[in-house]
């Protein structure tokens, strides 16, 4: 019976943690894509691509961070603040899951090894099974 209640708690935090959006335990919002144009195309060995996109009503233009990119091609970037920008391909997807998942099923594996522990070292010893005397058979009267 104490088994099911911590497997269901367990599974109950679970399914909190996955679900509860991550802004509300801190997480700052992801950065939004924007579309670019390549304006200077850079050879992967001594450069990088320069890209222009529009920014609430005025154009600027950053280093992107990669190569190879042919000019006049539109590619997906990240503004993270400074002097370049990222692919936003490069960028994880989702939501930052992964570590409170992996969190969550350490801590009911732990749990299960240590009941499981607590039944090898105390599981109380098992009598053998005792076959039951045959009744005498009464002679009818």
């Amino acid at each position: 019976m104490f088994i099911l209640l911590v497997v269901g708690l367990v599974g109950i935090g679970v399914a909190v943690a996955l679900l509860v959006p991550a802004s509300v335990l801190g997480a700052k919002e992801p950065p939004r894509p924007v579309t670019a144009t390549v304006v200077e195309s850079g050879s992967c060995g001594q450069g990088m691509d320069t890209v222009e996109w529009d920014a609430g009503g005025e154009k600027k233009q950053a280093k992107l961070d990669g190569c190879g990119h042919t000019k006049g091609e539109t590619v997906e970037i990240v503004n993270t603040g400074g002097d370049m920008v990222s692919s936003a391909a490069s960028l994880p997807a989702g939501l930052p899951v992964g570590r409170r998942l992996t969190a969550l099923l350490l801590c009911m594996a732990a749990l299960a090894g240590g009941f499981y522990a607590f039944l090898f070292r105390y599981a109380p010893l098992r009598a053998p099974a005792v076959m039951p005397t045959p009744r005498r058979a009464e002679s009818p009267s």
